[in-house]
């Protein structure tokens, strides 16, 4: 093999690997992408991160949907029990933590496991806090050059509440002795505390996602 074939060769193999990393890293944007959806109860985006061939989704011993429009369905009325949103002093916390994203051969396919870690509170007025804990093993295809969900499988490890005394969405006051140069982000009423806009858009649509608050 000639110098000029041995660079050409390896010239080959490090595009390839860079496509791979990058593929991965955009994986992982997704899946963290769908977790903040959740944080948020906005079913309509989560169901657009979907494969539009042959998407699943399975929650436990929930039974498995197919098909985006079906995922939506089941998103918007078992898990959201009919509404989309938080109410006010709602919140979820649905953190995706340990990622392992493992790319197929044919770098139109992959797997990924992550550990949730679920915290939140059931509609204002209730004293306790809800804690979940589960695996998910996903698969992934890349359709037009976009990665989607193709199957999203969760199986809880545990379900628990406790009680809770006390629960603030108030944070501290500016300091009187150092007062700040300019003001915090106003509160957002609806919300009863301040939300962080999303800076960046729906990886599917393209569109600006904002939060929806809940008026039941």
């Amino acid at each position: 093999m000639s110098t000029q074939e041995h660079l050409q060769q390896r010239i080959e193999l490090l595009e390839k690997r860079l496509v791979g990393l990058e593929d991965i890293e955009q994986i992982k944007r997704l899946q963290r992408m769908y977790g903040y959806y959740i944080d948020n109860r906005l079913w309509t985006e989560m169901a657009e991160l979907f494969s539009d061939a042959e998407a699943v989704m399975e929650i436990g011993q929930r039974g498995r949907y197919l098909g985006k429009h079906n995922i939506e369905q089941f998103l918007l009325d078992v898990l959201g029990q009919g509404r989309s949103g938080l109410l006010r002093d709602e919140f979820i916390n649905h953190m995706q933590l340990q990622g392992v994203v493992t790319l197929g051969d044919d770098g139109k396919q992959a797997q990924g496991r992550w550990r949730a870690l679920i915290q939140g509170n059931p509609p204002a007025g209730s004293r306790s806090l809800f804690w979940a804990e589960g695996v998910y093993e996903n698969t992934y295809v890349k359709e037009a050059g976009t990665w989607k969900i193709a199957r999203l499988w969760w199986v809880p490890t545990f379900y628990t509440s406790h009680p809770c005394d006390s629960l603030s969405f108030a944070s501290s006051p500016a300091s009187a002795s150092l007062p700040p140069q300019q003001p915090s982000a106003e509160p957002d009423s609806e919300l009863g505390r301040t939300f962080v806009p999303f800076h960046y858009q729906h990886p599917i649509t393209g569109h600006a996602v904002t939060r929806v608050t809940s008026k039941t």
